[in-house]
């Protein structure tokens, strides 16, 4: 019988967390650490065994996973203070999972080859629910072999495990989706405000828009909860306004003009600015509704369906 690696977990929130425990329920080893009490004891409680520091979630560990919310947090954790190259073995493999720009994961790989330590950089595509039910898509930069020792890893997690080319390849296409996806929650936005500012009842708009073909991914799964008013954060407007300037990093390093990406950002820099940074990235339909005086509720939700209340 193959012996499961054993896992060391940096950073343990929302996505991370989910990923930490599952693992620990499917039998793995895991050593975890998360800069907030509260994240730690719901893994803890989760099966995860808590380190001190991302050292020493490292320290025994055969695969490092990291789920951090910025390019700074990933730099702090791998090469900072107590990091995790102070205490991995060589041999160790180096998995992000975080949303960060490609160069900063190759940073963190060329320290790590010079301590004989592999990285992979592996951003997914789904949500926490995903995350809890290992039914994330993995999308991954970096060398086919040692892909292939983490792939059960991998696959524990998610359904689909993405090969895209060498190291920060991965976080190339992340960016690329992630762009696509905050664009088309700002225009969905946008657009089903005009369709209520014009009279039509927002659940009546939405039933019609979810069968034609301005529909997508984002507008079936999250505007269900803007007729709800629920804008619980399962992917917040400051992670957005975030991954929307890696985009923009990236193109203006390629020298590569990206109008309408520019123009998106406005609407969650806005947003943010209005205090919205912690709800969800459907939330920017806050915005239009404040700038109309309309809300955008379902019948069923008890909101209103017209004026917005002054």
């Amino acid at each position: 019988m193959t012996t499961k690696p054993t896992i060391g977990f940096v950073g343990m929130g929302t996505m991370g967390g989910q990923m930490a425990r599952r693992l620990a329920a499917s039998g793995y080893r895991v050593t975890g650490y998360d800069v907030l009490a509260d994240r730690a004891k719901r893994a803890q409680d989760g099966g995860v065994t808590l380190a001190a520091s991302p050292a020493g979630a490292a320290e025994a560990a055969d695969i490092v996973l990291s789920s951090l919310p910025d390019p700074a947090a990933v730099r702090r954790a791998y090469l900072g203070a107590d990091g995790v190259l102070g205490k991995a073995r060589r041999g160790t493999t180096l998995v992000d999972v975080s949303t960060i720009d490609p160069d900063t994961w190759r940073e963190v790989a060329a320290a790590a080859q010079t301590a004989g330590v592999d990285c992979l950089d592996a951003p997914v595509s789904g949500g926490p629910a995903e995350a809890g039910s290992g039914k994330l898509v993995f999308i991954v930069g970096g060398d086919a072999a040692v892909l292939e020792r983490c792939r059960p890893v991998l696959l524990t997690l998610g359904t689909d495990v993405h090969h895209v080319g060498p190291l920060g390849s991965g976080q190339v296409v992340k960016i690329v989706n992630n762009v696509m996806s905050m664009g088309n929650v700002a225009v969905a936005a946008e657009a089903m405000v005009l369709g209520v500012k014009a009279g039509v009842d927002p659940q009546r708009l939405f039933d019609i828009l979810s069968t034609s073909g301005g529909r997508s991914h984002h507008f079936l799964k999250r505007f269900p909860n803007v007729l709800a008013g629920d804008f619980t954060p399962h992917f917040s407007i400051a992670l957005s306004r975030k991954d929307v300037s890696l985009a923009l990093a990236l193109a203006a390093k390629l020298e590569m003009p990206m109008l309408v990406a520019s123009t998106v950002r406005q609407v969650y820099e806005a947003a943010h600015a209005q205090g919205l940074g912690h709800l969800d990235m459907a939330a920017v339909t806050r915005l239009y509704e404040q700038w109309t005086g309309v809300t955008v509720r379902g019948k069923a939700a008890g909101g209103e369906t017209g004026p917005a209340a002054r």
